[in-house]
């Protein structure tokens, strides 16, 4: 399952949760830090400044762990495992199908609108990657 801080965490993790029970599977909650937002910033010459790379880092990290604990948790309610792994990748899409390749993942659960906003009005951009280039089934949950 992956997941991510919009509004749609809840849901997704409530689908997964939903599904892996009555299976008795257990979960792997994934979420990727999108290293763009950690790499520093150039000023107008290209010159970096300001390097706070690696406290950037470490601030996404928490965050995401706390975000995958609360999916944890959750599945721990309804005595579902639920693992969790932190990527840090150029690309979220790639990095997902990248780790459910590599760990022969059974089911992809994915949003279907993240945290890019309105840049693809009915399917987000992860999403609708994921489920072009998957090699296993995704549900997308909206």
């Amino acid at each position: 399952m992956a997941i991510d801080r919009s509004g749609y965490k809840e849901k997704i993790i409530d689908f997964a949760i939903s599904l892996a029970k009555p299976l008795g599977a257990e979960i792997t909650a994934i979420h990727v830090i999108d290293n763009s937002i950690i790499l520093p910033a150039p000023d107008a010459y290209g010159n970096y400044i300001g390097d706070q790379s690696e406290a950037t880092e470490e601030r996404l990290k928490k965050q995401a762990h706390d975000l995958l604990s609360e999916a944890e948790l959750l599945g721990a309610k309804e005595g579902v495992k639920v693992d969790k792994v932190i990527i840090v990748a150029s690309s979220c899409a790639g990095a997902i199908l990248d780790y459910a390749k590599d760990n022969n993942v059974d089911l992809v659960v994915v949003g279907t609108k993240g945290m890019t906003g309105l840049k693809h009005f009915l399917l987000g951009s992860v999403a609708n990657n994921i489920i072009s280039h998957a090699h296993c089934p995704v549900l997308a949950v909206r």
